[in-house]
């Protein structure tokens, strides 16, 4: 017996729930929520995606700047021949050198500033001269250049400036990209309760033109029995027109911003779901939080807007080239040290007297430090005058004060952004409140003006304007609760807190 009850239960939750959704589906229609458009922008959003390539781009260029402390290796094999004639009588008057070079060095920049260069270059060369100790002859040479700058170019933050403003590059375009988010996610939702708002104004129009058809069939049938004149159901008809036109209107509006929300959401009009009709499944809501602080939007705008992010990271860069410039004035001043090592071998004698020496002997002889070579010194070098690292520096310290003008300039249009925000939602709140009463108020006009025009006490020009009276009323209550539900919005985008609010996170790059 349970499981049959079970079993009739599950029949009916299908009937109740697949069913309705089929014939949803089947019927052309495309309910949506709010948060269901948030994602769906997320998602499928064109300039959003497109927006998402520039921080993937700028992340490349940290790389590449990093690169420039990689070490390098190069590698080279060289086999020459040279076969000369020469004018003398001590020796053959034709000479051949046989030479093969072996070659490989590695050399890298360090972030203070020193660059070093570590060579092993080995050579063999035969020759037919007969006053050659060795033939062939082995040749090793381990050389170590060390340059360390000691005033211009020295320093690790100075050495690391291309990579910090790569990196702050990158942060200025994920910043870049929050702004791009929060201001298409603010257009879909503004758009998502526009769509609300023409949906039940259509409503509210559907319901005076209802009330208009109706006044003019009470009219007619007065006309027809003599109690009223000819003129009252001109009027009632005339109304009934006019009406009919706003309908009109307000179906087009739907369209229009059905259109809208389907273009942010990047659906082609003539996919399934393009040509479907999209049914917002939210409703506004006028929902009284606890009171906004002027002070902490404020406080929150000012340390999150994404705009001016972008302003304090190109003050970041423009500061590190500042500095780098000012140490372009002093002098070039660097430390130079060359040590190295060398060895030598080759095959001596003739016969059973030969002797024989190759690489691995020349390579011994090197690194046993019998044969070796040091040098240290100091390089100075200064440009007389040194007018071009002045201009660049001055130009770059003015380049530092029209960014700060800016910051200040953009910190005083973020105030008052988001104090016209602020005081926007105190406006629409009132305004729900006011609409409401309003909207009582024309009900119980038009209810009493029907109640005396049923008794010959007033005319159907008089109920005609109640009920437009009470239908405008209708549209102000809900076009206030729509405002109110926008001005919140815009007071999220205010203080770049839209992501917050519909719990998104974006995954950045930065510090990376």
């Amino acid at each position: 017996m349970k499981n049959f009850l079970f079993s009739i239960f599950l029949v009916y939750l299908f009937f109740l729930i697949v069913i309705p959704v089929s014939i949803i589906e089947a019927s052309g229609l495309l309910p949506i929520t709010l948060e269901e458009t948030i994602k769906r922008v997320l998602e499928n959003n064109i300039s959003i995606s497109v927006q998402n390539y520039d921080s993937q781009v700028k992340e490349q260029f940290i790389f590449d700047k990093e690169a420039d402390f990689d070490p390098t290796l190069d590698l080279t094999f060289t086999v020459g021949e040279e076969t000369r004639l020469r004018a003398t009588t001590l020796a053959n008057a034709k000479t051949r050198n046989q030479d093969y070079n072996w070659n490989f060095s590695v050399s890298q920049k360090f972030i203070n500033g020193a660059d070093y260069d570590l060579s092993i270059d080995s050579n063999r060369n035969m020759t037919n001269s007969i006053f050659a100790s060795f033939n062939p002859v082995y040749t090793t040479d381990l050389t170590l250049n060390i340059t360390q700058p000691l005033l211009k170019d020295f320093g690790i933050d100075l050495n690391k400036r291309e990579i910090s403003i790569a990196k702050n590059d990158q942060s200025i375009s994920d910043h870049q990209f929050t702004k791009k988010v929060i201001d298409i996610l603010t257009e879909a939702e503004n758009i998502y309760w526009d769509l609300v708002f023409s949906i039940e104004d259509l409503k509210v129009k559907k319901t005076s033109l209802q009330r208009a058809s109706d006044l003019a069939k009470q009219v007619k049938a007065q006309v027809d029995v003599g109690t009223l004149a000819e003129l009252e159901i001109l009027q009632a008809k005339s109304e009934v027109a006019s009406r009919d036109e706003q309908l009109l209107n307000a179906q087009n509006l739907i369209e229009d911003n059905e259109d809208s929300l389907k273009n942010i959401l990047n659906l082609s009009f003539d996919s399934d779901e393009g040509l479907k009709k999209i049914i917002p499944a939210d409703s506004p809501v006028f929902k009284l939080d606890s009171e906004i602080s002027l002070e902490n939007v404020l406080k929150a705008a000012l340390s999150k807007r994404p705009e001016l992010l972008i302003k304090k990271k190109e003050l970041e860069s423009r500061n590190i080239e500042t500095k780098y410039n000012e140490n372009q004035m002093l002098p070039t001043l660097d430390f130079v040290t060359s040590l190295g090592l060398n060895g030598l071998s080759g095959d001596t004698g003739t016969g059973v007297s030969k002797k024989e020496g190759g690489y691995d002997t020349a390579l011994s002889k090197a690194f046993s430090t019998d044969y070796r070579l040091w040098q240290f010194g100091i390089n100075l070098s200064y440009p007389l005058g040194n007018r071009a690292a002045k201009s660049r520096l001055a130009a770059k310290r003015l380049e530092v004060a029209q960014l700060l003008l800016d910051i200040k300039d953009l910190e005083r249009k973020i105030v008052v952004e988001v104090r016209e925000a602020h005081r926007q939602i105190q406006t629409d709140i009132k305004r729900v409140q006011a609409s409401r009463v309003a909207q009582k108020l024309a009900k119980e006009k038009l209810n009493a003006e029907e109640k005396k025009f049923e008794v010959g006490l007033s005319t159907s020009f008089n109920v005609l304007e109640f009920q437009e009276d009470l239908a405008e009323q209708q549209s102000k209550a809900i076009k206030a609760i729509i405002d109110y539900n926008k001005s919140r919005n815009r007071l999220n985008q205010a203080i770049a807190s839209t992501l917050e609010v519909h719990d998104i996170r974006l995954v950045s790059n930065e510090g990376s």
